[in-house]
């Protein structure tokens, strides 16, 4: 059965309807705003098909005349907002004084000022979670923040993002504020704003018809090839996230280029390696802030931050691991949640260690700087704030201290080895973006990479679904988990370990930036230092591949120089590495088994797996084996 692709999908029976169907405009302003709205609307088509939403600073107390201005520059029908107002394609609505206002199924909703006011942001988040992909956020001149958030979750929800030129702003902060946060897909004049306005209105992405079967099929072959060039590119393999996430991403992108149908915009990225990088930034955005569902924060703080450090000695660090961790963001306010308990219970002797890992480069620069803009402010409470910020050349910057706790390092935990012995792996909103595929391979790794007992943490949406014998809840709605002793299916599976390299060229070219030259070392510095020691060998058992520290475990025997598995383990481990390699390739399946050996007089206790391997087509069978210290709990 063929699945709909993105840029010609028919639409559903409820997709139809009126209500969902035009795109919705915000436009935020505040200080010097209405030049810029007047010459916006001054500048649009009478008739686009689409409705706009005018959200200005004004005060409370006195009646605006705002929409009686505005209808002065445009035909379109301008009225102030009224609670429960129908949105209506071609007309335009003004906010009403002193008022917060979100939108609703396809209605106005007003409430009473609140007493930490952002309008633009109300409306505009809002807006993303109504109109998804239909929504467009502007943000026009103004002092303060105000939109930014709102644009980011326009951007996250697959929407359309513009901001005035700064250059043209009265008062450019706002526009300034939000470019800082990289939330703009345009930075334009409100002239040249209208019109990629009406461009996008009749873009065909927005205007969707139904497709003959075999435009369809053009269109899916299209879009795996795009697939395939982001795996050339960048290494990430997209085939298994959630279809109708990688659809409106590639959408986006489509309506942003002017492309009209995915084969052109196929054409467009092997020509343009920017475009490239900016549709794999796409890819892989997520939703992120600090302390997100903080109801979360409060049921580690009651249920699981006790657990972890009782019974530690000072020796024995907590070791976290935040795999999807964006741009730091989950990472730094789980290490000052974990921080205030500490010190709230007077504790000083116990060393922390937090992983934080993303298969996004860029992500993983911004998150090592631990600065972000000054909406930051507006998520975080003023005790925290004060705390555990600093200023820094006009953004925030997390204090040393914090981001000493933090190690951040690439990696992509579909493909690459995973770390071990971790006491809590906090992975929150990553799941929702896989398919049952990526489930079935990421669960496990994280079960395999827990020490006894740990501890698990999904997103509020999520859950580990079939995998409950590995993981059991501790809280009541779930999202804590607590390691299961149990004996996984899989930890890594077909095709982990694939042999191809990453076309590095496809990058858009520009001068070697050492801080990124460095951090890709640091990357695989702490893959090796932290990951298991792994051996991939060929089937007859010549190792082809080295991961993490495996050293401790190698002893080449004198004589001619050899890389086979039976010459180079040490003697201690090599009948019962070779046992073991021999029951997995019998049964064809994951063999496992605790070995204690001797070394220079000490106890030694390591855990051996065998795992048959076949890649695609290969004719011969690889061998993967780890080798993993095992730890004594206090």
């Amino acid at each position: 059965m063929k699945t709909k692709k993105a840029g010609l999908n028919p639409q559903s029976s409820s997709e139809t309807k009126a209500s969902n169907e035009f795109p919705i405009v915000g436009i935020g302003a505040s200080a010097g705003g209405l030049e810029p709205i007047t010459k916006l609307l001054e500048n649009l088509p009478i008739r686009t098909g689409l409705s706009f939403v005018v959200i200005q600073h004004l005060a409370a107390g006195q009646e605006s005349m705002l929409p009686e201005i505005l209808s002065r520059s445009t035909k379109m029908k301008v009225q102030q907002a009224k609670d429960d107002m129908k949105v209506e394609q071609d007309q335009v609505y003004v906010i009403p004084p002193g008022a917060t206002m979100t939108l609703k199924n396809g209605c106005i909703k007003l409430f009473p000022k609140k007493q930490f006011f952002k309008p633009i942001n109300d409306f505009l988040i809002s807006l993303a979670s109504e109109k998804k992909t239909r929504a467009i956020g502007i943000v026009l001149s103004g002092t303060g923040n105000d939109g930014t958030e709102g644009l980011k979750a326009i951007k996250a929800e697959d929407g359309i993002t513009f901001v005035q030129d700064p250059d043209t702003a009265q008062y450019p902060d706002m526009p300034k504020n939000a470019i800082a946060d990289e939330t703009p897909d345009f930075v334009l004049s409100p002239e040249l704003i209208a019109r990629e306005l009406a461009r996008i209105a009749n873009h065909p992405q927005l205007v969707r018809s139904k497709t003959k079967a075999s435009e369809q099929e053009k269109v899916e072959t299209d879009f795996k090839k795009i697939i395939m060039l982001l795996k050339a590119s960048f290494g990430v393999d997209f085939t298994h996230y959630r279809e109708t996430t990688i659809n409106r991403r590639i959408t986006r992108r489509m309506v942003i280029n002017k492309a009209e149908n995915m084969k052109a915009y196929l054409e467009y990225l092997r020509k343009q390696p920017s475009e490239q990088q900016a549709l794999f930034d796409d890819m892989l955005i997520g939703v992120t802030s600090f302390f997100r569902e903080p109801n979360t924060f409060v049921a580690l703080k009651e249920k699981v931050f006790p657990e972890l450090v009782a019974k530690r000695s000072p020796d024995e660090s907590i070791r976290v691991w935040v795999p999807g961790c964006s741009t730091g963001e989950e990472v730094y306010s789980f290490a000052i949640a974990l921080r205030e308990f500490l010190e709230e219970k007077a504790i000083t002797e116990i060393r922390i260690q937090i992983f934080g890992t993303d298969a996004n480069e860029k992500n993983i620069e911004k998150a090592r700087q631990g600065a972000y803009p000054k909406s930051v402010e507006d998520k975080i409470s003023q005790n925290r704030f004060k705390r555990f910020f600093t200023s820094d050349n006009g953004h925030c910057r997390i204090i040393k201290s914090i981001r000493d706790m933090c190690i951040f390092a690439k990696q992509d935990i579909t493909t690459d080895p995973p770390f071990s012995n971790i006491d809590l792996i906090m992975c929150r909103n990553v799941l929702i973006y896989f398919d049952s595929h990526l489930h079935e391979r990421v669960l496990p790794i994280f079960h395999y990479g827990l020490k006894p007992n740990g501890f698990l943490v999904l997103g509020e949406s999520e859950s580990v679904g079939k995998f409950q014998y590995m993981f059991e809840p501790i809280i009541p709605k779930g999202q804590i988990y607590r390691k299961k002793q149990t004996q996984p299916q899989a930890i890594l599976g077909e095709g982990t370990f694939t042999p191809y390299a990453a076309n590095k060229t496809a990058k858009p070219i520009g001068k070697v930036d050492l801080l990124t030259v460095l951090g890709e070392k640091v990357d695989r510095l702490i893959m090796t230092e932290y990951g298991p020691a792994t051996l991939l060998a060929n089937s007859s058992l010549d190792i082809l591949v080295f991961r993490g520290d495996v050293a401790p475990y190698l002893s080449p025997e004198s004589g001619a120089a050899s890389l086979n598995v039976t010459k180079i383990i040490r003697k201690e481990l090599r009948s019962q590495v070779q046992t073991a390699v021999y029951r997995a390739r019998k049964e064809n399946k994951i063999f496992k088994e605790t070995v204690r050996f001797k070394q220079k007089e000490a106890a030694k206790t390591i855990n051996i797996e065998i795992r048959p391997l076949k890649y695609q087509n290969a004719t011969n069978l690889f061998i993967l084996c780890y080798l993993l210290k095992q730890l004594h709990r206090i």
